[in-house]
């Protein structure tokens, strides 16, 4: 966009709003951590689901970089003090204020995004990594950041848990991917399952999609395991930004259970087991 004014999109919603709405993880762990930082917490988690709505809400990939870049050109905007007509981006030029918050990071959500609206999968794991690192890896680094001066274990804390968390809610919206014909997959792991495309944007996986996903949860559980390791290194109040680790296993229980369709069902877990676990966990 030029430097004129800017045009809101309209459905863009406060950040209690949007978190409420399509992040109750990292709702329930923005409204656990210390009140100083709740309102900072909640506008980053903001952030990152109206980015991963976008998809949702438009009618082809170009509409969807028109809205990425409008988030490129807020985040030069952003001094936390220019009212920029958008309660969720304002909010979030406050909490990048606040908190110092890197904005190579915050771009790098944005730019993360752009796989979502192609749809088309990632070449392989490493690639999927490197998507995960840029989007749920900075939302857990830069809430840690919030919560507590980052260290020199945030980082690699950051990475383990996207790489667990996201596998995992990637799973869980399999089925709605799917309908809405995009693949957040690892292709090349797709080839050696030999599970072709069109049988998962029809709702088909076949016999061969138990074990594929059975591989990705062992990643998932893997990468879960590391983050534990790396999560001892750090703050204590800076290990809050990880509380939805704590869901991993739950939701694996769900997408492992005998009677989950893997390409029917969007698979969730119990509010009452969400909000107990992120309440330990925090």
């Amino acid at each position: 966009m030029g430097s004129g004014q800017m045009t809101t999109p309209e459905d863009i919603q406060t950040s209690f709003e949007t978190v409420r709405a399509h992040d109750p993880d990292r709702y329930l762990t923005a409204l656990m951590a210390p009140r100083r930082v709740r309102k900072s917490l909640m506008a980053l988690y903001a952030f990152n689901a109206e980015l991963a709505r976008i998809p949702n809400l438009v009618t082809e990939p170009a509409l969807g970089e028109f809205r990425l870049q409008w988030w490129r050109d807020v985040l030069e905007r952003m001094d936390g003090k220019t009212t920029l007509g958008a309660p969720l981006a304002d909010d979030l030029g406050m909490a990048i204020t606040d908190h110092d918050l890197p904005k190579p990071l915050l771009l790098g959500m944005i730019d993360a995004r752009s796989a979502d609206l192609d749809g088309g999968g990632f070449p392989d794991l490493q690639a999927l990594k490197a998507y995960l690192y840029k989007s749920e890896g900075a939302a857990f680094a830069l809430s840690a950041r919030i919560l507590a001066a980052a260290n020199a274990g945030t980082g690699r804390a950051a990475n383990a848990a996207a790489l667990a968390y996201g596998l995992v809610k990637i799973m869980c919206a399999l089925p709605r991917d799917a309908a809405a014909g995009r693949v957040m997959l690892p292709l090349s792991m797709l080839d050696a399952h030999d599970i072709q495309l069109e049988q998962l944007l029809a709702g088909k996986g076949g016999g061969e999609l138990e074990p594929f996903l059975a591989e990705l949860a062992g990643e998932a559980r893997a990468a879960r395991d590391e983050a534990f390791q790396q999560m001892a290194e750090l703050d204590p109040v800076a290990r809050r930004a990880f509380a939805p680790l704590a869901l991993v296993e739950s939701y694996l229980t769900v997408l492992e259970s005998s009677n989950h369709r893997p390409l029917q069902d969007v698979a969730d877990i119990n509010p009452l087991v969400r909000f107990w676990k992120l309440w330990r966990a925090s």
